[in-house]
C-alpha cells in the first residue's frame, strides 16, 4: 500500500522544517572558553617600626634633649670620664626647662643648617644630691657652685657645650672639658689664634639666643634671664 502524503500535510511538514531552521541559526555560536587570569599578587610594604619615645617626667617643668634632635651627647658625670674620676649620675640623660631646651634646639638647628656642625653638650641639668657629690670632691668655688648656694645647673638653666665639625671633630677650645686652670678661663687671650677664634665662635652662637657663658670656663653658658627654683629631682634610668 503506497502511502501518499496531502497538500495538508506537506504544508504542515514543511512549515515544521522551517521552524526547525530557525531555531537553529538563532543560536548563538559556541566560543572557545578563555583561560582564567591568573591574579596578580599585590606585595604590601611592610611598615616602618613606629619609635615610642617613653615620657617618664613632669613636661611642664622639663624637657629632655636627646640625640635624635643632632645633638651629640656626652655627659661626663654619667661615667668616671670626668675630674672626680667618679660616676656621679646614674644614667646619661639631659634635662633642661623648656625654655632652654627650646634655646638649644633651635641653635641647633641653625648651625647645622648654616654652617654644617652641631652641639656637644657635657652636662645639663644637674640633681642637688650631686652637685654635693661635686662639691664634696672639689670645695673650690672658682669650679664648683656651693650646694647652698647652688647652680645654674641645679635649676634647669646651663649647659657645659662645645662645638663639633661636620665630621664629629670637637673644635680646639684649647683645653679639655672640665680643666681647672686659667687655660680654660675665657678672658685668657694668650692661646692659639685658632683657639681664641673657636671660643669666639661659640660665645657668639650661644649669646644669639641669650645664653651667656662665665670667666673661668669655656664651656659653661647659662641663661640667666629665666627664673627657675634649685631641684633635687633625679631622672629615671632603664
Amino acid at each position: 500500500m503506497i502511502f501518499r502524503q496531502t497538500k495538508p500535510q506537506i504544508i504542515l511538514f514543511s512549515s515544521f522544517f522551517i521552524c526547525i531552521v530557525i531555531l537553529v541559526g538563532c543560536q548563538e555560536p559556541k566560543t572557545k572558553s578563555e583561560p582564567k587570569a591568573t591574579p596578580q599578587r599585590i606585595e604590601i610594604p611592610e611598615e616602618l617600626p613606629i619609635e615610642i619615645v617613653k615620657i617618664d617626667y613632669d613636661t611642664t617643668q622639663w624637657k629632655e634633649i636627646t640625640e635624635r634632635s643632632g645633638v651629640v651627647l656626652d655627659i661626663r658625670y654619667a661615667t668616671d670620664n670626668n675630674f672626680t674620676k667618679k660616676q656621679i649620675y646614674p644614667c646619661p640623660r639631659c634635662f633642661l626647662r623648656p625654655v632652654m631646651a627650646d634655646k638649644i634646639l633651635k641653635l641647633q638647628t641653625d648651625i647645622k643648617n648654616k654652617y654644617g656642625m652641631s652641639l656637644k653638650l657635657f652636662d645639663c641639668y644637674r640633681p642637688r644630691p650631686a652637685q654635693q657629690k661635686l662639691w664634696d670632691i672639689v670645695p673650690d668655688a672658682r669650679y664648683v657652685t656651693p650646694p647652698k648656694k647652688g647652680s645654674m645647673h641645679n635649676k634647669g638653666l646651663a649647659v657645659d657645650v662645645t662645638l663639633i665639625d661636620k665630621d664629629g671633630e670637637e673644635l680646639d677650645m684649647g683645653t679639655e672639658y672640665d680643666f681647672f686652670g686659667q687655660e680654660a678661663y675665657t678672658t685668657n687671650t694668650d692661646l692659639p689664634e685658632e683657639v681664641l677664634k673657636n671660643r669666639k665662635v661659640l660665645t657668639k652662637l650661644m649669646n644669639i639666643h641669650g645664653i651667656k657663658g662665665i670667666r673661668t670656663e669655656w664651656w659653661h653658658f647659662s641663661l640667666k634671664t629665666e627664673k627657675a627654683p634649685l631641684d633635687s629631682w633625679e631622672w629615671e634610668c632603664d
